[in-house]
């Protein structure tokens, strides 16, 4: 055995050494050079507390030449630093591996260990030969992997306190030095912990909303520079959306002589009131400072004066929740972004309105300086009253009201904790004196993804929408993909996620985000295979409305954005059994049932006197649900293939074909030459999923285009089929109907939404602001936004590349724009592709990331005109031609900067 280790790390030290000999280093690097960045275990950078016992690697490659392009990967792990630069791998050490693939590289190696950190690099190789190139050294860290890891109960108070938020406290102290310390915290709905006064982390409304009978996600805090050798912990635990205030934690210390301390929420009883007087999501925070007890960080328990009395309760162990610990592995929700208002105004005497100058989530935090006792009123809204005061009438049941109560000690500052509003508009009441701009702060709370796109282009109306939609997506962003921010739902809607996945993935980094949520949805499935409307569940159907493919489109979105196979893998069985109930609610192929079809299509198009108006009644719902059967059985044979599932892929194809036969024998008009109605949405939703042969499309198509013209360039789909609209357009020699619809400023349009003063986008097309169906922050009508990336800048992910490996750049040149210009953040580095016309030219500038290949459509009018970097194309070796089409010289190009110029 001793020999045998021995020569694996003769093996190891040569490999290194070979690799070292050839490496480009940082101290020898130049021009040439190929570096490693950004590198990822299941998609964060040195993460703590993950708990897949197969978690994924993923990096990206820079350097500035042209091609760059992976040829081989090497990762090595190790539980210790020294050990790693020795290029031991002692834990997993994949060997060299032939392939370009940079995400989605799962772990095979050693079982991981619970609270164990280890340490990885990555080799690569290249095609320019320049030998291998070995990253810095990454962590990570385990959290608790098994269910029995946790050794503390649930507690809480149930017997009294109904509805407040309730502070948990312990003093503990060491005598002996700390190595590493870690807080595993679970208290639901919301909490926050605090050490010796600190808070610890920046998380807030914290954890992720789940199914808590399901999945409870619990968050992982390294503790150790919050210590002394006497503390205190307070954590305050917050109703949130489970209702009842509940904790399981436990806190692991590690001392220098290699023994460790447990402190479980079995041991921390402690319990009371404090100055957050209640809490809650839709109502809003009431604080009173009065109530502030400084005494609490004292470590030491002196404070308490005989267990239990009038103030500190006994907690006693609760019924737990029956969920599954899980790592809370998506990003958490933060405050992203502070910003002072635009005006603050008196509206009557004593009433004043803050205006942030858009609509978005989040809070404000006050500075304020008064009596003790003064009570100020913060009511929030989207909308005002022709008297300028804030119209909540939307907002239906939800008070969206914070209180704060003076403690009179100076200037005071405050924000709330433990709710969020969705609001343009504040109302001031019993300010002490006349409020000013620069008493409040605004800030924006939600998931903290990552951004991922940049559109602009000449034409301000385009960009002010593309703003509006991004602006919307980050106000429904809180752990789950809200329909609105701030009315008595703020619920996970399938059908709207149906269209809304590319729009949200253009503008942000959503691999974490969708990766927890489908587990959301999963957590909503029956023994039947049946899925709810909303995930977690609150409203809506059960069984979900056959249009939620989005259950599938997670998962297969992920894959074609992210290169993520394994989200497939790991709910493959629950979409199948979706697909598969679907097909019980069948009669001859077609679904018989129907909930919202293409929800919310202009008023003069919905059924009046019912469903808030907003159901469709010129397109068949038993059409939306039987093509998104056809639908959602395609993507599950696609997916079946990614797994290299024969049977299933030929299964469900088969049950695609007989579905697409029942869906043409049922609702193709010969006479009229489309689909259902006839109308925008039956048709773009047809040539959507392909249904019109070549004999039938021209006909559909020419109908699609002559409805839009005769309406004035004005829309009438709903949520789901004005995407189908504008992509359909744009692909079937309408691009610049599309063009027109998109840039529309009369309503029904994005443009009369932003003319009546909209900075986010509406549940409706029209302007609404009474009780009932009217958010002002509603994401389902935003698909226009991915239409901008996919095709006025022309960004494509190949779904037979998945990851961005290869990709279309396709930009459609529009008579009325003079510009356009988007970049994405991909997992193989920034794209960029932007075109100007210029004097009788194009110029068209684009960049691809290393490793990565691009389809590049370069428009012209003379193939023989183009130039790239000033020099003709067909001088230049970097390229591959592969045919003409339309407009456009199609080629294949690697990675680099490029700079085209064509004939216009």
């Amino acid at each position: 055995m001793k020999i045998c280790i021995f020569l694996k790390r003769i093996c190891s030290l040569l490999l290194l050494f070979l690799a070292l000999t050839t490496t480009v280093t940082a101290k020898n690097r130049d021009l040439n050079a190929v570096t490693i960045t950004a590198m990822q275990v299941d998609n964060a950078e040195n993460p703590l507390g993950i708990d897949s016992r197969t978690p994924q690697f993923s990096w990206q490659t820079a350097g500035d030449l042209r091609n760059i392009k992976q040829t081989a990967y090497q990762v090595i792990i190790t539980d210790a630093a020294e050990k790693l630069q020795l290029n031991e791998g002692d834990i997993w050490n994949s060997g060299k591996v032939l392939s370009s693939q940079s995400s989605g590289i799962l772990y095979r190696g050693m079982p991981l260990e619970s609270r164990k950190k280890y340490y990885w690099k990555v080799l690569l190789w290249n095609n320019n030969d320049s030998g291998a190139v070995i990253s810095e050294a990454a962590t990570f860290e385990m959290g608790l992997l098994y269910q029995s890891d946790w050794s503390g109960d649930w507690v809480g108070f149930p017997s009294g306190w109904i509805g407040k938020v309730h502070y948990f406290r312990r003093v503990f102290s060491f005598q002996k030095e700390i190595s590493k310390a870690r807080a595993y915290v679970a208290g639901i709905g919301y909490n926050e912990l605090e050490i010796n006064g600190k808070k610890v982390g920046t998380n807030v409304l914290d954890p992720a909303t789940s199914d808590f009978s399901k999945t409870i996600y619990y968050t992982t805090y390294d503790i150790k520079d919050f210590l002394n050798r006497d503390n205190v912990m307070v954590i305050a635990v917050a109703p949130g959306w489970y209702g009842m205030p509940k904790l399981r934690m436990q806190m692991e210390f590690y001392f220098t002589d290699g023994t460790m301390e447990v402190i479980n929420s079995s041991s921390i009883r402690n319990v009371t009131l404090g100055p957050v007087v209640s809490a809650g999501i839709l109502d809003g925070e009431v604080y009173d400072a009065r109530l502030e007890n400084p005494e609490w960080r004292l470590p030491s328990d002196t404070i308490i004066k005989g267990l239990p009395n009038q103030v500190w309760g006994v907690a006693p162990v609760v019924e737990a929740p029956g969920g599954k610990m899980a790592a809370q592995q998506l990003e958490p929700v933060r405050i992203v972004e502070a910003f002072a208002p635009v005006s603050v105004k008196e509206v009557t005497q004593g009433i004043y309105v803050m205006d942030a100058g858009q609509n978005m989530a989040g809070w404000v935090a006050l500075k304020v300086k008064g009596n003790k006792g003064t009570r100020v009123t913060l009511r929030f809204a989207e909308t005002l009253y022709d008297n300028g005061l804030v119209n909540q009438e939307n907002l239906r049941t939800a008070a969206a009201t914070d209180v704060y109560i003076l403690k009179g000690e100076g200037e005071e500052q405050w924000e709330p904790r433990f709710t969020y509003h969705g609001f343009r508009y504040m109302q001031i009441e019993g300010w002490p004196g006349k409020p000013a701009v620069d008493n409040f702060t605004i800030k924006k709370v939600r998931s903290d993804v990552a951004p991922a796109g940049q559109f602009t282009s000449s034409n301000d109306l385009l960009n002010r929408i593309n703003q509006m939609v991004q602006r919307t997506e980050a106000s429904n962003l809180h752990s789950i993909p809200t329909d609105c921010p701030q009315r008595d739902e703020r619920m996970g809607w399938l059908n709207d996620l149906t269209v809304r996945i590319e729009q949200a993935v253009y503008n942000f980094n959503l691999h974490r985000f969708y990766a927890k949520y489908i587990q959301d949805v999963c957590d909503t499935q029956n023994e039947n295979g049946e899925i709810t409307d909303t995930a977690p569940y609150k409203v809506g159907g059960k069984p979900a409305d056959p249009v939620s493919v989005s259950f599938l489109l997670l998962a297969l979105k992920s894959y074609e954005y992210y290169g993520n196979t394994e989200i497939i893998r790991k709910h493959y069985t629950q979409m199948r059994a979706w697909v598969d109930y679907l097909t019980t609610r069948t009669k001859d192929g077609i679904v018989e049932y129907s909930y919202y079809g293409d929800w919310s299509p202009p008023a003069a198009f919905g059924a009046q006197g019912h469903s808030y108006g907003a159901l469709s009644v010129n397109t068949p719902g038993t059409l939306m649900s039987t093509g998104y059967l056809y639908y959602s059985a395609s993507v599950l044979a696609h997916m079946a293939g990614v797994l290299g599932d024969v049977d299933d892929k030929q299964k469900y194809e088969q049950l695609a074909a007989r579905t697409m036969k029942a869906f043409n024998d049922k609702f193709w008009d010969e006479q009229k030459g489309g689909y259902g109605t006839n109308n925008q949405s039956c048709n773009s939703f047809a040539i959507f999923l392909g249904a019109p042969d070549k004999s039938k499309l021209p006909r559909v198509v020419a109908n699609l285009a002559r409805d839009v013209k005769e309406r004035g360039y004005h829309l009438t789909t709903g949520n789901l089929c004005t995407k189908y609209l504008l992509e359909a357009l744009t692909e079937n020699g309408e691009a610049e109907t599309a063009y027109k619809i998109a840039t529309q400023t009369t309503y029904p349009s994005w443009g009369f939404m932003l003319s009546q003063g909209a900075t986010t986008l509406w549940e409706r097309w029209e302007y609404e602001t009474g009780g009932s169906m009217n958010s002002h922050n509603h994401p389902m009508m935003g698909s226009v936004g991915s239409w901008l990336y996919k095709y006025v800048a022309g960004i494509l992910p190949d779904i037979n590349h998945p990851g961005f490996e290869k990709f279309t750049l396709h930009p459609y040149i529009f008579n009325e724009l003079q510009h356009a210009e988007a970049s994405y953040q991909s997992v193989k580095g920034t794209i960029l592709s932007s075109w100007k016309k210029s004097k009788g030219r194009l110029e068209y500038n684009v960049t691809v990331p290393p490793n990565s290949v691009a389809i590049i459509f370069i428009p012209t009018r003379d193939v023989k005109s183009i130039t790239e970097g000033g020099r003709r194309i067909k001088d230049i070796k970097d390229y591959t031609f592969l045919r003409m089409e339309g407009d456009a010289a199609v080629y294949e190009i690697g990675s680099g900067v490029y700079r085209f110029s064509s004939k216009w």
